[in-house]
């Protein structure tokens, strides 16, 4: 059974039905995609900009920004950023765009979740949930995770959406979400999550290697990890960390039996060019980004991003929905 199927049917045991808004419903990806997950675990909301988007047929809950009245999230809108500068003018012209509404809509308690980016870009799905929702409590910085799934493989790669060049602290952060996440979400029940570089224990010198040797260095006795035996190592190469005989070779201090199956890239372009080799060329369906780190679940898709994507990407939005309400 896939992770994706996993959480389906995590959700379909479950009494709780998340409620999960679509900010850009007029894609016909989006609507398809909506319209799967409603037969089985969640409660879908889409919003469009006008009535001439929605197909006949179409019969989901949804918003038509033109005809709506939104003065509620106006209201909230504007109470959460007048202290920024924003005026209610602004409020009133910012909420009748959906990456922005759909935010309003889960900080006012109205969904539970939210899934944007098929047209709208990463930044513009991250800003309004940073400016309204915010960071969790306790979260140190936002990051991103794929899950990497192709037959019986799993893996999970981050950061390859979010953080340009993390600091040393920042990458020692995201190495302990990540791991998290591949341990919660991605269903890994014994996480090893390797800290790549192109240096294994210091074979190679340089700016990027000294980042992960000093971000290893901060993370590898964290008492959270370490109790839900979560292992971490670091710097090393991708060969060390997924050929058991290189591995071998190069990291003979590691300690595992097992290759590494939760991967963090040293910066963004790492991150992104990695996770996209192995979709394209290693045939890996990549599922998300899943955004970590909000106060409420806030996912991002890729702009090429299919119906079968956006299916995938609803479960695991509604099972950290689930999550949260424990």
């Amino acid at each position: 059974m896939s992770i994706i199927q996993q959480l389906k049917q995590v959700l379909i045991n479950s009494d709780f039905k998340p409620r999960i808004v679509y900010a850009e419903g007029w894609n016909p990806n989006i609507q398809a995609a909506a319209l799967e997950v409603s037969n089985n675990a969640i409660k879908p909301f889409l919003i469009f900009h006008t009535k001439s988007e929605i197909p006949s047929n179409f019969r989901l809950p949804h918003i038509i920004i033109d005809e709506a009245d939104l003065s509620k999230y106006t209201n909230l809108l504007f109470e959460s950023r007048k202290s920024k500068g924003m005026t209610l003018e602004e409020a009133q012209s910012l909420v009748k765009q959906p990456n922005y509404l759909a935010t309003l809509i889960v900080k006012a308690n109205d969904a539970d979740g939210e899934i944007c980016g098929i047209d709208y870009t990463t930044k513009d799905t991250l800003k309004p949930a940073l400016q309204i929702i915010k960071t969790a409590p306790g979260a140190k910085l936002v990051t991103s995770a794929f899950i990497m799934e192709r037959d019986n493989e799993i893996y999970v790669f981050g950061d390859c959406a979010i953080n340009l060049n993390p600091t040393p602290q920042e990458l020692a952060d995201i190495t302990k979400t990540i791991s998290l996440f591949a341990r919660d979400i991605g269903g890994i029940s014994d996480v090893r999550t390797a800290m790549l570089s192109y240096s294994t224990n210091g074979s190679g010198a340089g700016e990027s290697a000294t980042k992960v040797q000093q971000a290893y260095t901060l993370i590898k006795n964290d008492s959270e990890l370490q109790s839900q035996n979560i292992q971490v190592y670091g710097e090393i190469q991708f060969d060390a960390a997924f050929v058991p005989t290189v591995m071998a070779k190069k990291a003979k201090n590691i300690g595992w039996t097992k290759t590494a199956n939760t991967f963090i890239f040293p910066n963004i372009d790492a991150g992104n060019i990695g996770y996209k080799i192995a979709q394209r060329m290693g045939r890996f369906n990549a599922i998300g980004p899943t955004l970590l780190g909000i106060a409420s679940p806030v996912n991002d898709l890729s702009r090429g991003a299919s119906q079968e994507d956006v299916v995938g990407l609803s479960y695991i939005t509604g099972v950290q929905c689930l999550k949260l309400r424990k």
